[in-house]
């Protein structure tokens, strides 16, 4: 498949072309993911952890991915950001057409250089829409796979709501979902911390804040996802102390994360009976089929 075959998944009349990025005509021209991804790069798609962390996250991930991918299919790849699942993916795995869709224009641009850099991934290619997840500018039923990486969990719920109404529309039948570190479980005391948090931006006055991680029960999982032939929640992680304190000063949040949180949860990992981890699941993921 060609880029002016991938070109024509986009709805009519939509976007605009600025230099090989497709923008959505009701999109901002500046987004809190643009000022992030000037900052860093990475930090508005990984909101925590090192180069090294990341890499074994996305390889986990690109690997379980690859399973359910075949050479003539067209990825949608929901929150793009600078590409860190193409990066991964494209150089080993050939597809009939990637599409990365990203509120951020500046992110895409960075998707965009290191994709013209590198051979091994052009042999894929390469539709960048600047559209925000829940306002899609594609046609209906014309994506194979959608996946969303570390996105949802930054964004209020009813955004989550909007965005999985699109992937769905987008997705051909029998086409499937993947949803990769995007649903943190309310159930545990990082949850109980997240909705603290939230009450207080809902009594400040800013309760659809960017940025915030949100918390879900199964049960929202599986109601984003009515509709659905096949749903799987794949509990993922370990925790039982909070992996960082939100309330407490910078220094001592360091010494908390890592001198006490991050030794105690391996010690208590190991000994945990494998029946009983999944009650200490950090996030779902989530395969479904449309």
């Amino acid at each position: 498949m060609s880029l002016e075959t991938l070109s024509n998944l986009i709805k009519p009349n939509c976007t605009i072309e600025k230099d090989d990025i497709y923008v959505a005509k009701e999109i901002a021209d500046k987004t809190v993911w643009d000022k992030l991804a000037v900052e860093n790069p990475t930090h508005a798609v990984i909101s925590a952890g090192n180069e090294e962390e990341a890499f074994k996250k996305s390889s986990e991930q690109i690997n379980d991915l690859k399973h359910f991918l075949k050479p003539e299919d067209v990825l949608l790849d929901c929150g793009a950001g600078y590409g860190r699942v193409a990066k991964y993916l494209l150089p080993s795995m050939n597809l009939a057409g990637y599409i990365g869709v990203d509120s951020s224009y500046e992110m895409l641009g960075l998707f965009k250089k290191r994709y013209r850099d590198n051979q091994a991934e052009q042999k894929t290619p390469l539709l960048l829409l600047n559209a925000d997840i829940h306002t899609i500018p594609l046609k209906d039923s014309s994506i194979d796979v959608a996946i969303v990486c570390a996105v949802f969990l930054h964004n209020h719920k009813s955004v989550v709501e909007n965005a999985m109404l699109e992937i769905k529309r987008v997705v051909k039948p029998g086409g499937r979902v993947l949803v990769y570190s995007s649903f943190p479980r309310s159930a545990t005391f990082m949850g109980l911390q997240g909705h603290t948090y939230q009450m207080l931006l809902n009594l400040m006055g800013k309760p659809f804040k960017n940025g915030p991680v949100r918390y879900y029960r199964s049960k929202e999982i599986m109601r984003l996802f009515e509709g659905f032939t096949e749903v799987e929640l794949r509990p993922v992680g370990y925790s039982v102390l909070p992996k960082t304190l939100i309330f407490i000063p910078k220094p001592l949040e360091i010494v908390w994360r890592v001198g006490l949180a991050k030794p105690i949860n391996k010690v208590l990992e190991k000994i945990t009976p494998a029946r009983l981890k999944p009650y200490f699941a950090v996030h779902y993921d989530v395969i479904a089929v449309k």
